[in-house]
């Protein structure tokens, strides 16, 4: 079958509709991040106060508000539930492959800019985070517009890019902070380093784009100095930005590989794809376009493999510019590694359930062992099924080498997000996240006071239950929610509600 543009064009908006829209009210928040944003969103509304951002009562200064002033439109529009936390986000995400499409057509080839796109829609990484109730949907589609915009703006001289760059810059800016103007700046400097572009500099101090982006991201920083001072200082620039990279931040550390194997299997389907257009390396460096996305991921890896503070998702920033390489390198090249490291990953999804048990015997933590246990009953006989069902299809692609490379991998890529999106997502949401989120509306709805956490961090538990709650150890009479491994130390009087390691009593006297 011949697949022409309109054929792909068609199959990517139903693609990347599908990755990022499909079910994302399916599965509870996750903690700590998506219930901490959901969580001041809550607050938001609750005390009238748009511009700070407190959990359980305390402020944070951890991002700027972007995403919790969205989050809350939503939620007028849909309700208070996982969708309209989840929204922003998606829809962020699918503008971000729309650019990534837009730009790369434009400066490659249409099957180019079909291909980078699949794979970026297609990544396991970025369809997880990408739909996530976070700030890095919006962050990557802001970062991904602005550096995008950025490259045409050195080249064509064009006022709409360097506008459009600043807009971006701003967004990015509101969303999560420095880091939206550290990289574009970074890798605009390095480019020009290379390419000796120097006029470009003076250019980019247009007054109009600086004016968008003040407009953009400056009053919500002023605001919130007026409003908290040198603590908005202090917690926000120093603690949240600088000492991340300096420190590890939160116990988030790792070692100067730590991104490496994040990285082998974020971009899962078509991570040996990405790898392979490394073998043009030299070709690449050589062309503007091509060495530009070069130093945009180089300079994302090297950054935060020496930041102090390591988190999975910080890579991603540099995400964007490797689908681009993947997806030039698929269109000119014929023999692709397109199945195998799908099939790999599919065998030990379809592995790692039913090794469960013979890990059990070998862990002492009480709560880790609660969780375990009930793999069985998330993961169960229909969920075999349907993993063998997705092995057998990508059998399949691999057997029948005359299919084009658009239909290898547009089924590879399919097999993924169903993989993510309808099979493991909701099975490992209701595993982790199900018992927070119903102790939760049994607290409200049984209408309990003073509840204490005792000795863990679940903000989507305040979300759901719209309850504040002191962190600390319970006394006599409280109601506790805290997991099993903690009641060594707590008399029970009475058992409310007790899941997969989470639980909810009354205590009694000692």
């Amino acid at each position: 079958m011949l697949f022409t543009e309109t054929h792909r064009k068609i199959f990517l908006i139903v693609f990347v509709l599908f990755g990022f829209l499909w079910g994302i009210g399916n599965a509870p928040l996750f903690d700590e991040d998506e219930g901490f944003f959901a969580e001041g969103t809550r607050e938001m509304a609750v005390r009238g106060d748009f511009v700070s951002t407190f959990i359980n009562k305390e402020q944070r200064f951890d991002k700027p508000p972007l995403t919790n002033w969205l989050q809350y439109g939503c939620a007028q529009i849909f309700g208070w539930n996982e969708f309209s936390m989840r929204l922003p986000s998606c829809l962020a995400s699918v503008f971000w492959m729309f650019l990534i499409y837009f730009f790369t057509k434009k400066k490659l080839d249409e099957r180019s800019a079909f291909f980078a796109t699949l794979i970026a829609a297609s990544s396991i990484q970025i369809t997880i985070v990408g739909k996530a109730a976070l700030a890095d949907g919006i962050l990557n589609m802001a970062l991904t517009g602005a550096m995008l915009c950025l490259f045409d703006f050195i080249h064509q001289k064009n006022k709409k890019f360097i506008w459009a760059f600043y807009v971006f810059t701003g967004i990015g800016f509101l969303a999560k902070g420095p880091i939206a103007v550290l990289i574009p700046g970074a890798v605009f400097m390095i480019y020009l380093v290379k390419w000796k572009t120097w006029n470009a500099i003076l250019r980019l101090l247009d007054p109009i784009g600086i004016f968008l982006f003040l407009i953009i991201a400056a009053p919500w920083y002023i605001l919130e100095y007026q409003a908290s001072g040198e603590n908005f200082i202090n917690g926000f620039f120093l603690n949240h930005n600088v000492n991340r990279f300096q420190t590890a931040f939160e116990g988030h550390y790792g070692g100067i590989l730590y991104f490496v194997p994040v990285l082998l299997l974020g971009l899962l389907p078509f991570t040996a794809v990405i790898l392979k257009s490394f073998t043009k390396i030299k070709y690449i460096w050589s062309k503007k376009w091509l060495s530009f996305l070069m130093i945009w991921f180089c300079f994302v890896f090297i950054l935060f493999s020496l930041s102090g503070t390591k988190l999975h998702h910080y890579i991603i920033y540099g995400y964007s510019p490797l689908c681009v390489l993947g997806g030039w390198y698929a269109a000119n090249n014929s023999r692709l590694p397109v199945v195998w490291p799908a099939l790999v990953f599919i065998i030990l999804l379809i592995a790692i359930p039913f090794s469960v048990p013979f890990a059990i015997p070998k862990i002492n933590d009480v709560y880790v062992v609660e969780v375990l246990k009930a793999v069985s009953i998330e993961f169960d006989q229909f969920y075999l099924f349907f993993m063998l069902t997705i092995f057998a299809i990508l059998l399949l692609v691999w057997w029948i080498k005359s299919w084009s490379t658009e239909i290898r991998m547009g089924i590879v890529g399919l097999m993924m997000l169903i993989t993510i999106n309808i099979i493991w997502m909701p099975r490992l949401g209701a595993l982790l996240q199900k018992p927070v989120k119903e102790a939760a509306l049994f607290a409200k709805n049984k209408n309990l006071k003073n509840v204490v956490i005792f000795n863990h961090y679940n903000p989507s538990f305040h979300f759901y239950s719209e309850l504040y709650a002191e962190e600390r150890e319970p006394k006599t009479g409280e109601i506790v929610f805290t997991k099993t491994d903690r009641l060594a130390s707590i008399p029970v009087q009475e058992v409310f509600y007790n899941k997969y390691g989470y639980i909810l009593i009354k205590v009694g006297s000692k």
